[in-house]
């Protein structure tokens, strides 16, 4: 077949139509394997191969993914890299541009779980000082965790056997996922700001490190500080350990164990509060049978015998001192009654009217009614009323008559 039939490409065409391709079938993959060949540039870029058994794969991841990488890049360490398949065409090289970078396999997470508690407790977060004691007698227990978990039943009959009295509130929360941390975040603080419990258990079952990773995030750790309630953390099982467990107030080893540390028994209590009103009871006979001694010896010391004296001469002196009062007042009395007749016969003696009754009148002006003490005033006045002993009669004066 002549060359002229066929389709000549030419080294830029090949290249990039193969570039082409690769971007758009491998847009966004991710490929873990061990890091080898790292290489910085001047520019701040990284160069390393991705490395398996089998194959290699040659990565560029430039400065600014490089500077967001959450971990310190190193020959040998596993990674998963996240980003897309490309060709350098310059090179003719097939290769990854990486847009994300973190440790491969548990490892990442332990390093990152020990690096935060290591951050955290150097700022203080963690001191036994800051971590405020529960109350012995709630009487309301918040929840923060799934509906629907086995988690939330164990806590809640729990709670129900142990203090029934108790008030349970139910804050419902994911507890794995992207969505968890910001959801049991916004729950405490919502909780905080209300005081809408005496205490808050903050748990779920168990699970593997991924399924518990929410409660190591560091925002959930710093709310569970901020929070104004007492925080239990009950993540999973015993031997499960969260940055929530080192955050919290309290932990518990599972949720039953924190509704247990949260809850007094009820019959427990009782028997206390009936023990304490026996030693009460007790106290109190004691101190009445005491003060009643001492209240005996005091009556019959000589102390309180001389006071009784006292007051008894006292009394005595009252009575004859009142005698001798009453007996003056009424001399006084008598002697003011006396006194008093007299006056009143002299007035008596004074009285016009005794005058009348010994037969004399009184002349008065009719008209005026003024008295007529003269012949001239009777002559003046011309009609007179006559008082006697017996009653008035009119007069009238005459002129001429001696």
């Amino acid at each position: 077949m002549p060359f002229a039939e066929e389709r000549i490409y030419s080294v830029t065409d090949i290249v990039g139509e193969v570039r082409r391709l690769m971007e758009k079938g491998y847009a966004s993959v991710a490929v873990t394997g061990e890091i080898s060949n790292l290489r910085r540039a001047s520019s701040g870029h990284l160069y390393f191969t991705l490395k398996d058994e089998a194959a290699q794969l040659s990565v560029v991841c430039f400065r600014s993914t490089a500077a967001r990488a959450a971990l310190e890049l190193a020959d040998g360490l596993q990674v998963v890299a996240r980003g897309r398949l490309t060709v350098y065409e310059a090179q003719g090289r097939f290769q990854m541009v990486a847009e994300a970078l973190e440790e491969a396999g548990l490892g990442a997470l332990e390093r990152r779980f020990r690096e935060l508690v290591s951050r955290l407790a150097a700022e203080g977060l963690f001191e036994e000082a800051a971590k405020r004691a529960l109350p012995r007698y709630p009487s309301r227990v918040a929840v923060v965790t799934s509906p629907t978990g086995a988690a939330v039943r164990d806590i809640i009959s729990t709670l129900r056997r142990r203090w029934p009295c108790a008030e349970i509130l139910l804050a419902p929360v994911p507890v794995q996922g992207a969505a968890a941390a910001p959801a049991i975040v916004a729950a405490l603080e919502a909780l905080s700001v209300a005081r809408a419990a005496d205490v808050v258990i903050l748990g779920r079952g168990g699970g593997s490190i991924e399924d518990l990773w929410a409660f190591n995030e560091e925002t959930v750790a710093r709310a569970i500080r901020r929070c104004t309630i007492p925080v239990v953390s009950a993540v999973g099982h015993e031997t499960d350990v969260t940055i929530a467990d080192f955050a919290a107030d309290r932990r518990a080893a599972t949720p039953t164990a924190a509704a247990e540390l949260v809850a007094p028994l009820c019959g427990e209590v009782e028997r206390a509060v009936a023990a304490l009103e026996g030693r009460l009871q007790g106290r109190m006979a004691s101190a009445l049978a005491l003060w009643r001694a001492r209240l005996e010896r005091l009556l019959e010391s000589y102390a309180l015998g001389e006071v009784r004296a006292r007051i008894e001469r006292g009394l005595q002196r009252l009575d004859h001192a009142a005698e001798r009062l009453s007996r003056e007042v009424a001399a006084m009395v008598r002697a003011r009654a006396g006194t008093l007749e007299a006056r009143l016969a002299a007035l008596a003696a004074l009285d016009p009217r005794a005058i009348l009754e010994r037969g004399y009148a009184i002349c008065a002006d009719r008209t005026t009614g003024r008295l007529v003490r003269s012949r001239a005033e009777a002559l003046a006045a011309g009609r007179l009323r006559v008082t006697f002993r017996d009653g008035d009669v009119p007069a009238r004066v005459e002129e001429g008559s001696a």
